[in-house]
C-alpha cells in the first residue's frame, strides 16, 4: 500500500515537472539571451548615451535648452539658492543622467541597430561597402585567420547558403558502426577522401546534447546517409531533450502498443490508459491439482 502511494506522488510529481519545465527552459533561454545582448551590446549603448549627455554642448542644447535645467542642477554637488525646491530638482547631475537612459533603451537601440545594419548590407551599396571591410579585415594578422571561418559558420545558420540542401536531419553511424547518431549535413566531402575510397562523401555536423550550438564534424560516405522524415527544428528538440522529445511518427511500433497512444477511429483518449495500480492480478490458467481422496 506504501509502495502505491509513493508511486503515485512520483508520477504525478514528474507530471508537474514535464509540465512546468518547458516554460522554465523557455524563460531561462530568453534571460541568457537578455543578458549577453545587455552586456556586450546594451550596455556600451546605454554608456556611449550617457557619456553624450555629460557633454558641454549636451548641457547647453537638451540640459538647458529642452528641460529647462539652471547651471547649479548641472553639477554632482547640488547647492541649490533659497527657495522651495522638490527633490528632483536637487538630483545630482549623474542620477539625472542615467534616470534618462534606463537599462532597456540600450537594449531596444541594439535591436533597431541590428536591423538596421541587416537593411543595409542586403542593399547593393551595403554589399559594397561590407567587401571593403572585409578586404581591411584580411589584412589584420589574426583576425584574418579567424574571420573567414567565423563568417563561414554565421552563413550557414542564419542565411541559408548551404551547398546542399536538406529539409529534414539526417543519422549517421557515429562513433561507431551500430551506433546513430543525429546530424545535418553541411557541405561537400573532400575531394581526396572521396578520391581514395572511390565513394561520393559528405561533411555532416553532429550536435552535442544538450548544447546543440558545438558539436562534431565529420566526413563520411552519400550512400552511408540514413534522411530521417523529421525537420530540423524537431531534431534541435531531440538533441537538446537529450533524446526525450521525439517526434510521433517516429516512435517504434513497440512503443506505440506500449503508450496505447489513442487511434483516430476510437474515443480513447490519452487518459484511456489503464493505471497499473488498477489492474488486478492476472487470472491463473493452470488447473488446480486434484485434491486428495
Amino acid at each position: 500500500m506504501a509502495e502505491r502511494i509513493t508511486d503515485k506522488y512520483k508520477r504525478a510529481f514528474f507530471a508537474g515537472l514535464a509540465a512546468i519545465l518547458p516554460t522554465i527552459l523557455t524563460i531561462g533561454v530568453m534571460v541568457f539571451c537578455w543578458n549577453v545582448l545587455n552586456q556586450y551590446v546594451a550596455g556600451y549603448i546605454n554608456q556611449g548615451l550617457r557619456a553624450v549627455l555629460e557633454f558641454e554642448f549636451a548641457k547647453e542644447w537638451y540640459w538647458q535648452g529642452v528641460w529647462g535645467l539652471q547651471d547649479w542642477q548641472l553639477r554632482e554637488e547640488v547647492v541649490a539658492p533659497e527657495g522651495s525646491w522638490s527633490s528632483s530638482d536637487l538630483m545630482p547631475f549623474s542620477e539625472r543622467v542615467e534616470a534618462h537612459v534606463p537599462v532597456w533603451l540600450g537594449f531596444v537601440l541594439a535591436l533597431v541597430l541590428v536591423l538596421m545594419v541587416g537593411f543595409v548590407f542586403k542593399g547593393y551599396v551595403g554589399r559594397q561597402l561590407l567587401r571593403l571591410l572585409e578586404g581591411w579585415i584580411h589584412r589584420i594578422p589574426i583576425i584574418k585567420v579567424i574571420y573567414p571561418y567565423a563568417k563561414q559558420v554565421t552563413e550557414f545558420f542564419f542565411e541559408g547558403r548551404r551547398p546542399i540542401q536538406y529539409e529534414s536531419a539526417v543519422a549517421i553511424e557515429y562513433p561507431r558502426k551500430g551506433v546513430y547518431s543525429i546530424a545535418f549535413v553541411t557541405n561537400e566531402g573532400f575531394k581526396d577522401i572521396a578520391d581514395r575510397s572511390g565513394q561520393e562523401m559528405v561533411s555532416c555536423f553532429i550536435p552535442s546534447s544538450p548544447t546543440p550550438v558545438t558539436g562534431y564534424t565529420v566526413v563520411v560516405p552519400k550512400a552511408d546517409i540514413v534522411e530521417l522524415k523529421m525537420s530540423v527544428d524537431q531534431a534541435f528538440r531531440f538533441t537538446i531533450s537529450a533524446g526525450v522529445l521525439l517526434p510521433p511518427d517516429q516512435l517504434p511500433p513497440l512503443a506505440l502498443k506500449t503508450r496505447k497512444l489513442p487511434r483516430p477511429d476510437s474515443g480513447e483518449g490519452a487518459a484511456g490508459e489503464t493505471d497499473p495500480e488498477d489492474r488486478g492480478a492476472p487470472e491463473s490458467t493452470e488447473a488446480s491439482p486434484p485434491a486428495d481422496r
